[in-house]
């Protein structure tokens, strides 16, 4: 019985030690790291260096989008790591010549990749503002500038006050705050 009373103490603090570890050491870094994995790495890092994209704002759409899943379809019938719309993706592929077969395509990670990269860039440019091209890949580009040509929803300063969209509000949060997470866990001396 004695034994068994000196055991007791013995887990409680082997526990402790494993939830400090888990939550405030270096094991809580390794379990946000298979939470927010760096999946498609040689795919998201070439094509964010080639369209000028930050690479964790490509890991935070995709990660948002599908959670990494390469045949994901969304109810709206968006697909792949990126969650294309077919006429989007034949929008893109047609203007930047990749020659890629619609909807087939979506499902390779490369050619998702490289379309939705492709995609953001051009939002990029019209926009010049990455919470505005966020909001326009996601709430559509029409509806962005319809908004920012309402007084009520523009914030005067070429950015909204305000999204309508209830859903679109939230994907743009959604994506903010796994992009804050991923420059967090992938620092990088760039």
């Amino acid at each position: 019985m004695k034994r068994r009373g000196c055991f007791r103490p013995f887990l409680i603090v082997l526990l402790a030690l494993a939830v400090l570890y888990f939550t405030v050491g270096e094991g809580k870094t390794t379990i946000m790291k298979k939470v927010y994995p760096i999946k498609y790495q040689e795919y998201v890092e070439r094509y964010a260096e080639e369209y000028a994209l930050d690479k964790n704002l490509v890991y935070s759409i995709i990660k948002v989008e599908s959670n990494f899943k390469e045949d994901a379809v969304s109810v709206a019938g968006a697909k792949g790591l990126m969650q294309l719309m077919d006429k989007t993706a034949e929008d893109c592929s047609n203007k930047a010549e990749f020659g890629y077969t619609i909807p087939d395509d979506l499902y390779v990670p490369e050619c998702n990749i490289r379309l939705g990269c492709y995609y953001i860039s051009q939002l990029m440019a019209i926009y010049e503002n990455m919470e505005l091209a966020v909001t326009a890949y996601n709430g559509g580009a029409g509806n962005v500038n319809k908004w920012l040509n309402d007084a009520e929803l523009s914030d005067g300063k070429g950015g909204l006050s305000q999204i309508p969209y209830k859903e679109t509000r939230e994907y743009v949060k959604k994506v903010f705050n796994t992009f804050d997470i991923y420059n967090r866990l992938y620092k990088t001396n760039e």
